[in-house]
């Protein structure tokens, strides 16, 4: 007889609220729909996320973490964002778009969501002044503006559900993608792995 445990309370939040959020929007749910949908009372959600607009950018954040970046967890930075092509990316596109709707709503959002931007920017720089350290980006290159434009592909592909749905998916598109940004970055699409913020990976093959 199989012995399962039920999930815990954060989880079933998180994960009634990922549901909720998908078909509702930011707006359209409340922190009571969450918690009585979690199998909790509406108070008690307040023992684990203090706002509604933190527990929405959680569910954001394990939506980004949840979805590996390679089968290895190892990925260069154009190869990331090539990713966000993929049909096992709908989740975390769909989420992005609805945390840029809800900011222009929800100041507390709008808040969390720019800090959340520039962490993201500053990681994201760090990695490609890392790679022009070691030699495998173009060091002749703004960094931040660079880590910049990498960012508004990433955003621009977020909305790629009503820009270019028939790409969704598609191999070629995916390595046009991974190919124009390491032209970008002056790079090959191999060449500046990429590890946390600032570890390189050799060349593959």
């Amino acid at each position: 007889m199989t012995n399962s445990r039920p999930a815990p309370t954060r989880d079933r939040i998180l994960a009634a609220a990922e549901r909720l959020f998908a078909a509702q929007g930011f707006s359209g749910v409340s922190m009571p729909a969450i918690a009585a949908a979690s199998g909790i009372t509406a108070g008690a959600i307040y023992k684990h996320f203090e706002s509604k607009a933190e527990l929405f950018f959680e569910v954001v954040r394990r939506a980004v973490t949840a979805t590996p970046a390679a089968p290895q967890g190892l990925v260069s930075l154009p190869e990331m964002v090539a990713n966000y092509t993929a049909k096992r990316m709908k989740a975390v596109r769909q989420l992005a778009i609805e945390a840029h709707y809800a900011a222009a709503k929800d100041a507390t959002v709008e808040a969390i969501l720019k800090r959340a931007l520039d962490a993201q920017k500053a990681d994201i720089r760090a990695v490609i002044a890392a790679g022009q350290r070691m030699g495998a980006l173009d060091p002749s290159l703004d960094a931040t503006l660079l880590a910049e434009m990498v960012f508004v592909m990433i955003l621009g592909l977020t909305h790629a559900e009503t820009l270019a749905p028939q790409r969704v998916g598609d191999a070629d598109w995916r390595d046009f993608v991974r190919d124009r940004v390491a032209a970008m970055l002056g790079t090959t699409v191999l060449g500046a792995g990429v590890l946390g913020a600032a570890a390189v990976t050799p060349a593959a093959g």
